[in-house]
């Protein structure tokens, strides 16, 4: 490969959103003949990078799940793009997107659900092995207990079934699944937030620990602003299924330029072992998110923004714009703090 070739590669993002949206049907009325559109997603727009952790936070119901879903086409988008290593998969036909989906995983939130409890785990894991004719007898053997060792649990835990690991063993089992196919991407959704506290820390350290290894690019969902500024190169803050900060981690839970960052922030428990000073300005927000049926218009943060101008922010939609000191901090309103 040429030099030229190199640079471009390494310039092109691995993961690239542009103007992703969502939106689900509803029926309602007493028949069901009334059809009314619950927006989950409305025109969300990033890049993802080789071997980077992209945070994404924000309160139940702001489109969390759904984006990293539909990142995954596991859930069709309505509109948008999503280009994975330069290729636009949203063109791509089933059996095109089935050779994608290698290079693309998930770990889902709950262990105990996302774990067949008839399958052994040697099968478990193996799942994606079989599924791309990857290794077969002997060497399928030796590839699932060699990723089992990786994610820290024995060789002689293939022959058990779910049930008899705890949920750390478990989300680790899923982890090395996710890990069996060799992917560029895995989409972390809430992974840690079934657990105890000492099991988060294993997880989230293993985590950081395959990405050093594999160079492996995560998309790592929670509503634990802790665990994403602890984990993630850079916070993508949702709310209401638009994207209203984005940048790097420390700048985002420095800065706090956006309303809702703050407020989010503020409302989140102190990093244990730190004494959390006293905040006479600290933001508390009222009332509750918008509906996703009939959002305001406008900013949809209007009605709870303690900064909110009658005319401006009622009226009109902030873009997501540079920071003249940073440019890759960006912030989605109109009187950022």
């Amino acid at each position: 490969m040429s030099e030229v070739a190199l640079l471009t590669q390494k310039k092109t993002p691995l993961l690239r959103v542009e103007g992703l949206a969502k939106a689900f049907t509803i029926r309602r009325g007493l028949l069901g003949t009334r059809k009314e559109l619950v927006h989950a997603l409305r025109g969300v727009t990033f890049e993802l990078r080789r071997g980077e952790t992209l945070g994404v936070v924000g309160e139940s119901g702001s489109g969390k799940s759904t984006l990293g879903k539909t990142i995954l086409r596991l859930v069709e988008p309505s509109f948008g793009k999503i280009f994975f290593d330069g290729s636009d998969v949203t063109e791509l036909g089933e059996r095109d997107m089935r050779k994608v989906r290698r290079r693309m995983q998930i770990v889902f939130q709950d262990p105990y659900s996302s774990l067949d409890p008839r399958m052994v785990v040697r099968d478990i894991v193996a799942e994606g092995i079989d599924l791309f004719r990857l290794a077969r007898g002997s060497e399928r053997e030796e590839r699932v207990a060699s990723l089992l060792t990786k994610v820290g649990l024995e060789r002689a835990a293939m022959e058990r079934y779910p049930s008899e690991f705890s949920g750390g063993q478990r989300q680790r089992i899923a982890i090395a699944r996710a890990l069996a196919v060799g992917p560029e991407l895995i989409v972390c959704d809430e992974p840690t937030s079934a657990l105890d506290v000492s099991v988060q820390a294993q997880i989230l350290n293993l985590l950081g620990e395959l990405q050093s290894t594999e160079n492996t690019a995560y998309l790592f969902i929670s509503h634990d602003l802790r665990v994403v500024e602890f984990v993630s190169h850079r916070i993508a803050v949702l709310y209401a299924g638009r994207v209203v900060e984005i940048g790097p981690s420390q700048a985002v839970a420095q800065r706090r330029l956006h309303p809702y960052t703050r407020a989010l922030f503020d409302a989140s428990p102190a990093p244990p072992g730190s004494a959390k000073k006293s905040e006479p300005r600290r933001l508390k927000l009222a009332g509750e998110p918008p509906s996703a049926v009939s959002p305001p218009s406008g900013c949809s943060f209007h009605p709870r923004c303690p900064r909110a101008e009658p005319g401006k922010c009622d009226k009109e939609t902030p873009e997501l714009r540079g920071l003249k000191s940073d440019t890759a901090h960006q912030v989605a309103c109109f009187f950022p703090g």
